[in-house]
């Protein structure tokens, strides 16, 4: 790795293992899940170099005639080396892993999928990622362990769900208590909770509660 950073190898390893990490960067702020191992994710950070490449072999005419089209009109356009090497390093890539982020977020290629008869892989590998994470609005929620016990709270902007392959756990920023008649009510002092979740048996999502349950 230090052998590809050096003076002479860098922009060989810009231009087709860099980019190709820019990709992924940009395209992992849209799906949450479970990152690839590193072994892995630098195979793909060479393909994704590699269809890069291809994309700016399609883009460098239009960009050509661009240029030329400027300087028909009497602009004097001169685009320094380093410019070039930014805009297909860092911008180009960045282009391409928004549109490979927003087309997984919304799911544009699944029905191409069906109709080629292809299984359709959802990005995100882990229901609890994909629960708090696909644009989860604040709610109320209801947690219940294996054990019987229920714990009740308010998942809102201040609130944190994390996960991985050894631990999962949230953090609710307000906890509520349920008297006899049903009713949430706020603990006094309030309160706030980080909830481990290795024994979880549900997570209930009340969507159209909100926290109306405030004003009891």
């Amino acid at each position: 790795m230090q052998n590809l950073l050096s003076p002479d190898t860098f922009e060989f390893a810009a231009r087709y293992l860099l980019a190709g990490y820019v990709v992924i960067i940009i395209r992992s702020r849209f799906i949450l899940g479970v990152r690839p191992k590193s072994s892995e994710l630098v195979v793909e950070a060479i393909v994704l170099s590699l269809v890069n490449q291809l994309f700016l072999i399609f883009v460098a005419p239009l960009f050509a005639y661009i240029l030329l089209t400027l300087q028909n009109y009497g602009f004097t356009v001169s685009v320094p080396d380093k410019a070039l090497l930014f805009l297909e390093v860092i911008v180009s890539p960045a282009a391409i892993g928004l549109l490979l982020g927003w087309n997984l977020s919304h799911g544009w290629n699944n029905a191409i999928l069906r109709r080629l008869s292809m299984p359709i892989v959802h990005p995100v590998q882990r229901a609890h990622d994909y629960a708090f994470g696909n644009d989860r609005q604040p709610c109320l929620v209801i947690v219940t362990f294996e054990d019987g016990t229920v714990i009740r709270g308010y998942f809102g902007e201040s609130s944190l769900a994390a996960s991985d392959s050894n631990r999962s756990d949230i953090y609710l920023e307000r906890l509520y208590n349920e008297d006899e008649s049903g009713q949430w009510t706020k603990p006094q002092p309030g309160r706030s909770g980080l909830v481990s979740l290795s024994s979880v048996r549900s997570i209930e999502f009340l969507d159209d509660a909100g926290e109306t349950n405030d004003k009891r």
